[in-house]
């Protein structure tokens, strides 16, 4: 079951992962093992798998491959799971309601959850269907796909639609045409919005409107239409339209933040509104990490600790590897006195799991290191090395090697670093607290 392309922003740390690096049996292994771990952590969402790999320094097309490769196994994992469910009773699974029922649910997860059918079947035995009964309900969904994608290409094959615009079909009315139609232009107008024709994907999306006024991803669409066509009072009207609808869908208050931000930016809105829609998207979705990211920097700002620390704290919780969450676990921390900080450190760990404790842990050396605790820093990062090298532990110890004043220790660390992580190299040589090192002849054949 192949799904759409997801698109993916390659982390600028990242160093490209050549097509030859890729290839090799070894790395894909490596690779399928990393994103099969994340999803199954995540709940089979595959965000954080996507963002890891584009991590590593992967493309799209390379994300994509490993996507693919990895979904035998995730299927055998939820086989292996859920093989003690039971399942629906027949005479109840196979009545009409119940499968309306199922299947409907089945396509608003497969809508909302980026096309993506090893969560919807996770969902589907989450709700007690046995494997063979969730895995009839998700071959009937991809049939159902499939048919879509079928007629879309024929309609393109044919000529039907014409340099890929697509008319609406006026005999098409309100009460004569079913779901399927309308979400067939919301699909046509989405892919007509990707190509860059703006006003054939506002008509679709019209005409889906016209057939289904309750049609929220018509609406959130348009909204992102109108985002680009740079009228933001318009994108906003119409993704509140889509929340009027759905209030608490996450991709579509996702879309919200990135609009009032814009707004913020261009002054049409003043701070205090940006920051009361920013709470109140935040009590429909209290995870949504722009948002979080919002409140505690504005939380900072007013010097309210205690709200941004609660907030900082949820953020870690889920975005623990992003760099704005550490930066902004820092600036919250730093605030506060040592002890109090420290004991903070403290609490964040004893909720983490493994994964985010080791993080955790890196980012209380970044502290203790920020007031020049060096040699509880330096001793915390060589325990984290005996659990998992890192190249950026032993990048930061060298930097505090050489802030105290051993050059040769430094170096060595900074042969270690650069052993792991050769791109680092580059950034050793701008690093204002490496300068002095910077005319020692050691340094530059190790950076060379």
């Amino acid at each position: 079951m192949d799904d759409p392309a997801v698109t993916v922003n390659n982390n600028e740390k990242a160093k490209r992962v050549s097509q030859v690096e890729f290839n090799s049996i070894p790395f894909q292994q490596q690779a399928l093992a990393l994103a099969l771990w994340k999803i199954k952590e995540n709940d089979y969402l595959r965000e954080t798998a996507i963002n890891e790999l584009a991590n590593i320094g992967l493309d799209n097309n390379q994300v994509n491959f490993i996507l693919n490769q990895v979904k035998p196994y995730l299927n055998e994992s939820l086989n292996e799971t859920f093989v003690v469910n039971l399942g629906i009773e027949n005479n109840v699974f196979e009545s009409a309601k119940y499968q309306e029922e199922i299947f409907k649910k089945a396509e608003s997860l497969y809508e909302k959850n980026i096309l993506n059918y090893e969560l919807v079947k996770f969902n589907l035995l989450k709700e007690g269907l046995n494997i063979a009964q969730a895995d009839l309900i998700v071959a009937k969904l991809y049939k159902k796909v499939s048919a879509m994608v079928k007629d879309f290409q024929e309609k393109l094959d044919s000529g039907v639609i014409s340099e890929i615009k697509i008319q609406p079909n006026p005999e098409h009315q309100k009460g004569n045409v079913g779901k399927d139609q309308v979400d067939r232009y919301i699909a046509y107008g989405a892919h007509q919005m990707e190509q860059g024709y703006l006003d054939n994907a506002l008509e679709l999306f019209d005409k889906a409107i016209e057939l289904d006024e309750n049609a929220t991803l018509a609406y959130a669409n348009k909204g992102q239409l109108f985002a680009l066509k740079n009228d933001k009072e318009k994108a906003l009207y119409f993704t509140n339209k889509a929340l009027e609808l759905e209030p608490n869908h996450p991709q579509i208050l996702d879309n919200k933040v990135d609009i009032v931000y814009d707004l913020l930016n261009e002054r049409k809105i003043e701070e205090q509104e940006f920051i009361s829609i920013i709470k109140d998207i935040l009590t429909k979705d209290s995870e949504n990490p722009n948002a979080l990211i919002y409140i505690i920097q504005y939380f900072l700002k007013q010097n309210q600790l205690d709200d941004a620390l609660q907030k900082v704290k949820k953020l870690f919780t889920n975005y623990h590897n992003e760099q704005v969450t550490t930066q902004l676990l820092l600036n919250t921390l730093e605030q506060l006195p040592e002890e109090e900080a420290l004991r903070q450190f403290g609490i964040i760990e004893s909720e983490a799991n493994e994964e985010a404790k080791y993080q955790l842990k890196y980012n209380k050396g970044l502290y203790l290191k920020g007031i020049r605790k060096f040699e509880e820093a330096l001793k915390l990062y060589d325990d984290l090395n005996k659990i998992q090298e890192f190249s950026w532990s032993y990048y930061q110890m060298a930097i505090m090697k050489n802030l105290q004043g051993k050059t040769t220790e430094s170096l060595e660390l900074l042969k270690i670093t650069f052993n792991l992580e050769p791109s680092l190299k580059a950034d050793a040589k701008n690093y204002p607290e490496l300068q002095n090192l910077w005319t020692n002849p050691d340094f530059i054949e190790l950076t060379t």
